[in-house]
């Protein structure tokens, strides 16, 4: 059966008509209306889904991958104080690098430092650009005082960086002035490094010799990445593990 579209002459239809088509138009639009939420809550609730399936799977990652840093910490704890002790290594330092004994695999383990600057730090800076006017205006002391001004250059955090504190300390040594040495002192006094985060940093060679890096943060992997040889070997006797 064919269906025509027929144009209807409004002028043509009573006032009951009229209402009749007026009542229709208001019914459909709300029909539409009706259909768009009902369509935008499913939606809501597809994403509420996809958000709960996903969360487990990434909860057991992040408790794997915190056991996994422990393991490995852990491991390396007595490998460190061993070493510690044959080679005299200081107990400040901020980082180990290890390697198996034919170099294809590296781990190096430590920790990350925060540069930052107790509320002293401007009061040495005083000093010493107070000791800057009393330069004389000759070639030499200028270039001494661009030195010095850009050794107190600070970061887009507001602090200076600790090795330009080592090289004014090491500035003051040749310069024969108290308040500037004492201004370098509160400087140097002023830093307070301070932990941020442990780490691990492994690297390993292929079967051609090449070296990679293990990536081990989420957003080091890329959609389209496969596993390496050796993460599937590692992945292969795990399941074994739970069998």
């Amino acid at each position: 059966m064919e269906t025509t579209n027929q144009t209807v002459d409004l002028s043509q239809l009573t006032p009951a008509q009229l209402e009749v088509l007026v009542q229709q138009a208001k019914e459909l639009e709300k029909a539409k209306k009706q259909a768009v939420k009902a369509e935008r809550e499913t939606y809501k609730q597809i994403v509420s889904d996809t958000v709960t399936q996903s969360f487990k799977p990434l909860v057991g990652l992040s408790k794997h991958i915190l056991n996994v840093k422990k393991l490995v910490f852990d491991n390396f704890e007595s490998v460190v104080e061993m070493k510690n002790e044959l080679y005299g290594v200081k107990e400040s330092q901020q980082s180990h690098s290890f390697a198996s004994t034919d170099g294809s695999i590296t781990i190096k383990i430590g920790h990350r430092v925060t540069e930052s600057f107790d509320d002293t730090l401007s009061a040495g800076i005083e000093k010493v650009k107070t000791y800057m006017t009393t330069l004389a205006k000759d070639v030499e002391s200028a270039a001494l005082v661009e030195t010095i001004m850009d050794l107190l250059k600070k970061d887009a955090k507001g602090n200076l960086k600790a090795n330009r504190v080592l090289e004014l300390t090491k500035l003051a040594s040749r310069v024969n002035d108290e308040d500037f040495s004492d201004g370098i002192r509160i400087i140097q006094e002023s830093y307070k490094p301070v932990r941020s985060c442990n780490f691990i940093e492994v690297k390993f060679k292929d079967e051609h010799g090449k070296e990679h890096a293990l990536p081990l943060s989420i957003s080091a992997f890329g959609l389209e990445d496969e596993p390496t040889v050796e993460t599937q070997c590692i992945a292969s006797e795990e399941e074994k593990e739970e069998e």
